[in-house]
Formats: C-alpha cells, sequence, structure tokens
C-alpha cells in the first residue's frame, strides 16, 4: 500500500477521511463522533499499511506506556466497525495474531478536508474521554451541519452537556466565527440572559443592554455555533434569544439543552437515550464490554482503582450493578 505521508494530509478510504492533525473521522464529509482512542486505534490500523498488527502492538501504540486491560482493545474495535457500519470489514480479526486494515488508502491535503480549526472559542477543555456516546456524537453533529437550531432534550443527569460540549468540540473547524458556550444554570432571572449570552459571546458592549435583539444584532453575519446549556428553567427567555438570533444572524447555528423542547420553529428534538446496557440474561462475555455502560462503569472502577481487572463472564453475571443508570455523565 506504501506508506502513509506526515502531516497535513488526510486519508481517504472508501467513503471515509481520516484527517489526524485535527483527530476527526469523516464519513461522506461529514464528522463522525469518536472517541479519542478509537481514533488511536484507527490510525495505528492505517499506519501498519495493511500489516497484521498483534493485540500487544496495538495496545502499545494506543496506550503507550499505560498498563490496561485486554478487554479495551476489542471494545475500541467494536466501535470503529460500528461507526463503519456496513464496511466493517474494513477491519479484519486474524484469528491468534491481531488486526489488519483492509482498505486501500490515498491522501489528499488537509486543506482539502475543512478549515483550520477555529480558535475563537470559551469551550472548557475535555478533562476525560466521553464513554459510549461515540453513534449519538455523529447524529447531533449531522443535525447541526443541516440545521440552525438542534435542542438536546432529556432527563436530568443523563448526560446532554457532556454530549453536547463533545459535539462543539467536534463541530470548532466549521464555525470561522468561532464556537461558544453560555450556562444558565447558575441564572436566577429570565432577565439575565440576554447578558449572559452576550458576555460568552464577547460581546462586551451590549452586555447591560437586556435586549435579545441588541445582542442578535450585535454578532451580525458572524458564522459562528452557540451552544445554550442548562435553559430548562428559563425556557421563555431561551427561546426569546433563540428566535432573536435566528431571525438577526443568519450566520448562528444554536445547540441547546433542555428538559424540554424550546419549542421555537425549525427546532429539531434530539432525545438523549440513556447508555446502551446488554440484557440481563446475556451470555456474551465478549461482546458485553461493547455496551457503553459497561464501559462507562469499567472506566470508572479502573480509575478508583487500576488493579482492577474486568472479566466478561464475571461481569454478563452480575449485570448490571445497582449503581448505574447508564447515563452519559
Amino acid at each position: 500500500m506504501g506508506g502513509l505521508p506526515d502531516d497535513p494530509v488526510a486519508v481517504a478510504f472508501g467513503r471515509f477521511k481520516a484527517i489526524r492533525h485535527r483527530r476527526e473521522l469523516l464519513a461522506d464529509g461529514r464528522p463522525v463522533g469518536l472517541g479519542g482512542r478509537a481514533f488511536d486505534t484507527l490510525m495505528a490500523l492505517l499506519d501498519a499499511h495493511g500489516t497484521v498488527l498483534s493485540k500487544d502492538e496495538l495496545m502499545s501504540r494506543v496506550w503507550p506506556d499505560r498498563v490496561v486491560e485486554e478487554n479495551n482493545l476489542p471494545a475500541q474495535i467494536s466501535l470503529l466497525r460500528k461507526v463503519f457500519g456496513p464496511d466493517r470489514h474494513l477491519i479484519r480479526t486474524i484469528a491468534g495474531r491481531g488486526y489488519q486494515f483492509t482498505g486501500e488508502l490515498r491522501t489528499t491535503p488537509a486543506t482539502a478536508a475543512g478549515p483550520p480549526p477555529s480558535a475563537v472559542t470559551n469551550l472548557p477543555e475535555a478533562v476525560s474521554e466521553l464513554i459510549g456516546r461515540e453513534a449519538e456524537i455523529g447524529k447531533v453533529a449531522a443535525l447541526v451541519t443541516d440545521h440552525r437550531l438542534v435542542s438536546l432534550v432529556g432527563a436530568g443527569g443523563i448526560g446532554k452537556t457532556r454530549l453536547a460540549l463533545e459535539v462543539a468540540r467536534h463541530l470548532l473547524s466549521r464555525f470561522p466565527g468561532g464556537v461558544f458556550v453560555a450556562e444558565l444554570g447558575p441564572l436566577s432571572s429570565p432577565a439575565l440572559v440576554p447578558a449572559t449570552v452576550a458576555s460568552a459571546l464577547g460581546l462586551t458592549h451590549v452586555v447591560g443592554t437586556g435586549s435579545h435583539e441588541r445582542v442578535a444584532a450585535a454578532v451580525g453575519t458572524k458564522k459562528l455555533l452557540l451552544l445554550i446549556d442548562n435553559c430548562e428553567h428559563m425556557v421563555e427567555a431561551a427561546a426569546g434569544m433563540a428566535e432573536a438570533l435566528l431571525r438577526a444572524s443568519p450566520g448562528v447555528s444554536l445547540l441547546t439543552t433542555s428538559r424540554e423542547p424550546l419549542r421555537v420553529s425549525g427546532e429539531q428534538v434530539y432525545r438523549v437515550p440513556p447508555l446502551d446496557v446488554p440484557s440481563e440474561d446475556t451470555q456474551d462475555t465478549e461482546g458485553i464490554f461493547r455496551h457503553g455502560a459497561v464501559r462507562l462503569f469499567l472506566s470508572r472502577a479502573q480509575a478508583a482503582d487500576p488493579r482492577y481487572v474486568a472479566d466478561g463472564r464475571v461481569a454478563a453475571g452480575a449485570w448490571p450493578p445497582a449503581w448505574t443508570t447508564a447515563s452519559g455523565c
């Protein structure tokens, strides 16, 4: 297959394109949600140029200088195959030897894959990997790409904010005007919503106006994404702010989180599901580690005790653990 050239390039295979320096995978030109370890696993396979990599070789590349349980690798392979869908054969399991990437690779300049990431943002840095939400990240990112207002709706604690922040990070390169988050959770009065949004967007000259319309007018024609988080106790004020921005600022896209929809014209509602869990009578001792709730449990258990060792047979027999709410928090 030949070696992969140095960055900046996008490595394409079939309908997919992997952009190493942006740590982004595109499917048909749209971003696909992948956790950091899954992306590292994919790049290790691509860099092998079709050579079979043993489990030990792959794990040493994906988790350098760390000791992790062997079940972590099959979980990442399973996630990649799930993302590939009908093209899951791109990753082949070689019994007793390891894994092989079978696709034909081609390269294209990184500039052809999209603009460089925007540095204009107030998004917080991710402190941990978002586990079990790979499919949801891709779906929501596609919705935000196609629609100007997308609302993530679900019960408290299900993981709406974490999912929204991760989607916003994935879309940084698509909004040259920046990607921002306005947090409504701490607010005690709807009158504070315009000032909070203005402050989040860096519009200091209109922070004290208290007007949806003046904030929207100050945004102008900038192409930006604004995440309005925790709208449930300020639904009417958040809806008013959203309507003003959509009406006066044609380049603005909005992503909101709330326990109920804003009920604004054109709103696309995505109901955030709980993490998937295995059935109580499952006997699939290897497949159990593909479920998001199990992977979250393993991550938390290993964070609490690095010596924790997961056994698929025990996990299958003892699932579900009493503590889990199967959320993505």
